[in-house]
């Protein structure tokens, strides 16, 4: 369905609503293509990061269930958040801020969005060993709560916080 063009008499709303989802999903994709560029060297902090971005964010996206929040443009982000709601799991699975934006309150903003989105106060989220002490403070101020250590859970001999729940180790989050 094209936004803006009449309906045929016989569109219903839950079709409508379905068309809508449909394009926002299409939207989204694309911007997750948009995206890949900047986040692409995330691979080498996350192994097996590529193909999670293109074989479950991407295909989350087109179905609802995975979303993306930005600061910036999509060619040259400030600032992303992945999220997954699906399988009564809310997690944000990936919250990055370029260096030369950091300290700047953009990752605060991007974490207030996701759990709005998400709609849960406390949603799953890790944070590696060596970011640990960065992300402490924001953290604390959203009342995230750590319930577990997993070491070697993305990459071997590192430690992943977990905060609000716990996480089965796998890469297919």
């Amino acid at each position: 369905m094209i936004l803006g063009m009449p309906m045929p008499l016989t569109t219903n709303a839950s079709s409508l609503h379905a068309g809508l989802i449909d394009t926002a999903a299409g939207s989204l994709v694309r911007d997750a293509e948009q995206l890949w560029p900047t986040l692409s060297r995330l691979e080498g902090t996350y192994p097996g990061f590529t193909s999670w971005y293109w074989n479950k964010v991407v295909s989350g996206l087109s179905r609802g269930t995975r979303h993306l929040f930005w600061e910036g443009s999509l060619d040259a982000p400030s600032a992303v958040a992945i999220l997954k709601r699906e399988g009564g799991e809310s997690k944000i699975c990936t919250a990055w801020v370029a260096e030369s934006e950091r300290g700047r309150s953009l990752g605060r903003r991007l974490l207030e969005e996701s759990i709005e989105w998400l709609g849960e106060a406390r949603p799953l989220f890790t944070v590696p060993a060596e970011r640990y002490a960065e992300f402490e403070p924001l953290t604390r101020r959203l009342g995230f709560v750590e319930t577990t250590r997993i070491d070697s859970l993305y990459r071997p001999g590192v430690v992943e916080h977990v905060f609000n729940g716990s996480l089965t180790p796998s890469l297919n989050t």
